[in-house]
């Protein structure tokens, strides 16, 4: 079997939903479990309509609850026939009388906690695979919703929730198995899971794609699947240089050390319960959907060594570390006392470089500086010296190969060689050659750093 996610811009209108419904269909022979994204930018409308309701503004508050349900009904109705509506209506009415009456209690107490802040976002999700698993059935496939609520088990951290893995994989197999034995398309929302005391709440940013992971490591699937808006990962950020090319394949750790460096897609968090069942991802594009994408979790080993990507963080922090005299020689170097400091802000805090008595590390989040700083210091106390520099970009070279080829690393620091390469073997997971540059210098040097080391045809995939 195969779990398919789809994101919200592959289900924003009911021409999309159809294009889905064909995607399914053509791969419904290896058992699929389809996980959905809210619908566009509802899950945006959802929180700025509950902040509004904070903030005392009744007149927002009722327009974006108005905008959010026309919209899905508009497309929903799209999607199922005249017949069918009765029974999608009885499912999406309760939600919507729920989601105007959690808007009025936070209008009339004007206060939105990060519980409450969940509770909200999280019809999106509801809403988005209620209508697609009707769409799939009204198209002859199949179908039955799963509650994401019921069978994502999750801990009380709201906004930012971590899945509790013993009871959500029990609850996945028990829900979705008798489903797909007897032939059944299960479809689930992402994102959204929910406390043992049945609280709502939701994963983080791209949460649908780690509720994906965690369906497909649950269910030991062939591969996880998930499809978006591009045909996979690219060598570099085509905003940068139009000229990127595909990247056929990457191990796990690959994939996760540009992901914390920068690269859109996959998020970090979906590479841990993949990589741990030995689950492949799989990036596809739902308006392409006979494109091959980018295989994650397998290498060609006979393959010759290629920097894979080229990942950038804009606007960083850059955090420098120095031993103060006295200090200077203890221990195994400064990196190895701030490590535990490094693993707790992963992915916002990026290692540099960290040899012997110094350290660097990058910052790409305003918002948890003095969270970090004050982290930092109670890590190294009295035995280093610190300082901040703002608004450097880090840029970095990624490939596994750079553990095992001498040759391709001295040509990475070459072509970095008007910057400063600093040579990171281990990274965050995978070996890395990070370059500090300005902002204006960045389009050039992506080009420049592509042309040397990705050289090659637009078409040409990377293996």
């Amino acid at each position: 079997m195969i779990v398919m996610k789809f994101g919200g811009s592959s289900v924003d209108t009911a021409e999309a939903i159809e294009r889905v419904e064909g995607i399914v269909r053509g791969r419904l022979e290896r058992r699929p479990v389809v996980v959905v994204s809210a619908m566009a930018k509802t899950t945006r409308d959802l929180l700025e309509s509950a902040a509004a309701a904070a903030a005392g503004e009744g007149t927002q508050v009722h327009s974006l609850f108005d905008q959010i349900e026309l919209y899905h009904r508009r497309e929903a109705y799209a999607v199922v026939p005249p017949a069918g509506r009765p029974a999608l209506d009885a499912r999406l009415d309760p939600w919507f009388n729920e989601l105007r009456t959690r808007l009025d209690e936070i209008l009339a107490t004007r206060s939105l906690t990060p519980r409450a802040a969940d509770a909200v976002a999280g019809y999106g999700e509801l809403l988005a695979s209620a209508i697609l698993s009707f769409a799939l059935s009204h198209a002859g496939i199949d179908s039955s919703w799963v509650d994401c609520r019921r069978v994502m088990v999750t801990d009380d951290d709201f906004t930012r929730a971590r899945p509790l893995y013993g009871p959500t994989d029990a609850r996945l197999r028990s829900a979705l198995l008798p489903l797909l034995r007897q032939g059944t398309v299960p479809v689930v929302g992402g994102y959204v899971g929910a406390t043992v005391q049945e609280a709502t709440t939701t994963l983080g940013k791209e949460g649908s794609d780690f509720s994906a992971a965690i369906v497909g490591a649950a269910l030991s699937a062939e591969e996880v699947q998930i499809w978006t808006d591009v045909d996979g990962m690219r060598t570099a950020d085509p905003r940068l240089y139009p000229g990127a090319r595909r990247v056929r394949t990457l191990s796990f750790a690959e994939a996760l050390e540009l992901s914390c460096s920068g690269a859109k897609k996959p998020h970090h968090g979906t590479l841990g319960p993949a990589s741990r069942a030995g689950v492949p991802i799989r990036i596809l594009d739902s308006r392409h959907p006979e494109a091959e994408g980018t295989v994650i979790g397998r290498r060609n080993p006979d393959a010759p060594p290629v920097v894979k990507s080229i990942a950038c963080r804009s606007n960083a922090h850059l955090i420098s570390a120095r031993a103060t005299q006295g200090h200077v020689g203890d221990g195994d170097g400064l990196l190895a006392s701030l490590g535990e400091v490094c693993e707790r802000f992963r992915p916002a805090l990026l290692v540099l470089d960290g040899q012997g008595d110094l350290a660097d590390l990058a910052l790409d989040r305003e918002d948890r500086l003095s969270e970090v700083h004050s982290a930092l210091l109670a890590a190294v106390g009295q035995s280093a010296e610190m300082w901040i520099t703002r608004g450097r970009c880090v840029v970095s070279l990624v490939s596994e190969d750079l553990a095992t080829s001498p040759e391709l690393v001295e040509r990475a620091l070459a072509a970095g060689h008007g910057c400063e390469p600093r040579l990171v073997l281990q990274g965050v997971a995978a070996p890395t050659v990070r370059l500090l540059a300005d902002a204006e210098q960045l389009p050039e040097l992506v080009a420049a750093l592509h042309e040397e080391l990705l050289p090659g045809g637009v078409e040409e995939a990377v293996e």
